[in-house]
């Protein structure tokens, strides 16, 4: 996803790639988050959202301030496991919210994933690319 319209000092919500179940149990997810961001941003925090909430899976960069696909007010679902069917996409989506405090040095590369399936707990790592840069005026 390339994103080049920010500005520094404003924050943003980034939302990380929707989770697919692409086995035949459920899993439930409990937690997401990036690895590691560029210098440039800093991280406020994450929220889990659901599609029933919002205008479906929010994908890419939206402002927090100003316009209809601001996220802030909805409902924060991050404290809640949530079960993914088998085959299926999830209901609910993580976002994080960043300020920008300078050029952005380099992109997102990686998400982190905690997981259940059955008895086992997993951590995965994603990639997950984000090509987000400054405005040019």
């Amino acid at each position: 996803m390339q994103y080049s319209s920010l500005r520094i000092g404003q924050e943003y919500w980034v939302s990380l790639p929707q989770v697919t179940n692409s086995s035949n149990n459920p899993v439930t997810v409990t937690k997401a988050q990036f690895v590691s961001l560029p210098y440039g941003l800093e991280l406020i925090g994450y929220k889990a959202l659901s599609v029933k909430d919002s205008d479906g899976y929010g994908l890419g960069v939206t402002p927090t301030k100003g316009g209809d696909e601001d996220l802030t007010g909805l409902p924060d679902h991050a404290g809640e496991p949530f079960t993914v069917k088998a085959h299926q996409p999830a209901d609910v989506y993580y976002a994080a919210r960043v300020k920008v405090t300078g050029p952005v040095s380099d992109d997102t590369s990686q998400c982190r994933f905690w997981y259940h399936q059955k008895s086992a707990a997993y951590r995965q790592d994603l990639r997950c690319v984000n090509q987000l840069r400054l405005a040019t005026r």
